[in-house]
């Protein structure tokens, strides 16, 4: 969690020429987040099992979508989507699409429950953010489907998938994002690396090997020349 809260807080990618960093935090102040996090898990004995959930929201680089405004829409989405939760709030601007990473604390600071997802939530929170982005006069895209990279899945990753639990989910989306904007194998694999995966990717070998910050391990075929 350190690592990804580390990742996505980055000044290179939150701040832009002027100096204003769209970093912020719902319910906890955003530079004591992971503090703040562990504190709330401490105090209901519950510093276990699943720690953090993260999500994305992405605009495309033709939506004429402000860093102000990105921030905005995402804070927004965090207050209705995950009420009383926190959520650390970071908007990258280092890439040809503006998009804001929201990490959210599996425990409640008020109740002291774990927050439990099923498989309609992603559906659900997809719904809210459409209609926030509708609400700032900005564009949506096409009804829900299953994602793609859901196939495959045996039937009960997938609905950890929905979840957002599944680690070979996990690891997929963050190969995807990094692929996006690594433009060379040490860019890859030193991206990948600050997100707390460690990566096997040597030459001449027909596969590359991920570990997950939680230890899992898993094999992929190297498609590049």
């Amino acid at each position: 969690m350190g690592r990804v809260i580390r990742y996505v807080s980055q000044e290179k990618k939150t701040m832009d020429e002027t100096g204003r960093r769209y970093l912020s935090g719902v319910n906890c102040t955003p530079e004591l987040a992971q503090k703040s996090f562990m504190a709330t898990k401490n105090l209901y004995g519950k510093a276990d099992g699943i720690f953090f959930y993260q999500y994305v929201q992405s605009f495309s680089p033709k939506e004429e979508v402000t860093p102000e405004e990105a921030h905005q829409i995402a804070q927004e989405l965090a207050e209705r989507f995950f009420p009383g939760c926190e959520v650390l709030v970071a908007t990258h601007m280092d890439t040809e699409h503006l998009h804001s990473h929201l990490i959210v604390n599996s425990v409640h600071p008020d109740t002291g429950k774990k927050l439990h997802f099923t498989p309609n939530t992603l559906e659900q929170m997809r719904k809210v953010s459409d209609q926030l982005c509708e609400e700032h006069g900005l564009s949506t895209l096409k009804p829900y489907q299953q994602d793609r990279r859901t196939q495959g899945l045996r039937a009960g990753e997938y609905r950890a998938a929905s979840r957002g639990e599944s680690w070979k989910f996990q690891l997929i989306i963050a190969i995807e994002e990094v692929m996006k904007r690594a433009g060379t194998r040490e860019e890859f694999l030193r991206e990948m690396n600050q997100q707390g995966y460690q990566v096997r990717w040597e030459e001449g070998r027909k596969s590359i090997t991920y570990t997950t910050p939680t230890g899992k391990s898993a094999e992929m075929t190297n498609c590049t020349n």
